[in-house]
């Protein structure tokens, strides 16, 4: 007779001969924006989901446009699969020399749909000082951006959406081999950002296997289940969802608690839903976070779509 397993033995054996990294798919803004307008469809939030929607499009376009960024020199990138280092250094690496026109396509494929705080913003930007705006973009991807000038606020999600442009694209010129392997925890591997959310997968994915998503790249990374991301503890790991009136209102997201770092990292399940996005997803459930937050527990997870004062 086979014994009962403990969730701490769950996560140890799960998802063993799972791919450790996955690189993002060529259409990701795109299946993103259409995941954002399915999610719209009866949303209190629908019209930011909306606009949300316009932006990945814009930025699927410019993906194509621009293509896979050619990769590190090979000597770079055996360096950090030695080292455990991601090859697209997020922190510590310069801009692309072009970001700035990313930015200001961004700007101009959505201008029409924004709403009036960001259009106002887009009309500044000609005369923004293209020294701040950097100095914004290095923040955003640091994680350290302090923006209370309003016209800074306003432009963040655009900064953002250029930024995972750029390291997208980046991220489509490497080889999964390129990424270094066995590390679980809270930054990618390939380019050291935070995540979004985790992804528990079907298909080609491994059914039941859980990736954790870049919030920069859309690169995803193995991680076992219930064990908590930021500080890898697997003890005491519990599960917060929203509830309607008719049952859970978003079946296929719960928030993964951990009592230890009193993180909260949102998971969200193919099993559940197969058209479910770690970004899109985390956007239309921002109730969720409220509910963890005023349980004790901090978001874990980073939205570039999202900047509150």
């Amino acid at each position: 007779m086979s014994k009962l397993l403990s969730p701490e033995e769950i996560a140890t054996q799960a998802g063993g001969d799972a791919t450790p990294n996955r690189l993002p798919s060529p259409r990701v803004f795109a299946d993103r924006a259409a995941r954002l307008r399915q999610l719209a469809q009866g949303h209190a939030m629908a019209d930011f989901l909306a606009f949300a929607a316009r932006l990945a499009d814009a930025q699927q376009t410019l993906l194509e446009r621009r293509g896979p960024t050619a990769p590190p020199d090979e000597a770079q990138l055996r360096r950090c699969r030695q080292h455990g280092m991601p090859p697209l250094d997020a922190h510590g690496a310069a801009l692309p020399a072009d970001w700035m026109a990313v930015l200001h396509d961004l700007a101009t494929a959505v201008v029409p749909h924004a709403p009036a705080g960001l259009q106002n913003a887009i009309a500044a930007l000609p005369d923004f000082p293209e020294e701040r705006l950097a100095a914004l973009a290095r923040a955003i991807l640091r994680g350290d951006e302090d923006l209370s000038n309003p016209i800074e606020l306003a432009l963040a999600p655009l900064i953002g959406a250029s930024l995972q442009v750029l390291w997208t694209a980046a991220a489509l010129g490497l080889a999964t081999t390129d990424i270094p392997t066995g590390f679980e925890g809270g930054q990618c591997p390939a380019c050291g950002a935070p995540p979004v959310a985790s992804i528990v997968r079907i298909g080609d994915g491994g059914h039941g296997v859980r990736y954790v998503t870049c919030s920069l790249c859309a690169c995803e990374w193995h991680v076992t289940r219930i064990k908590c991301v930021p500080c890898q503890n697997t003890r005491g790991i519990a599960y917060q969802a929203l509830e309607g009136a008719g049952g859970p209102a978003h079946p296929a997201v719960k928030a993964e608690t951990c009592p230890d770092c009193h993180a909260s990292l949102k998971i969200v399940s193919m099993e559940t839903d197969p058209a479910v996005d770690a970004f899109a997803d985390d956007l239309a459930t921002l109730a969720l976070d409220m509910l963890v937050d005023e349980a004790g527990f901090h978001r874990a997870g980073r939205n570039l779509f999202l900047f509150l004062p």
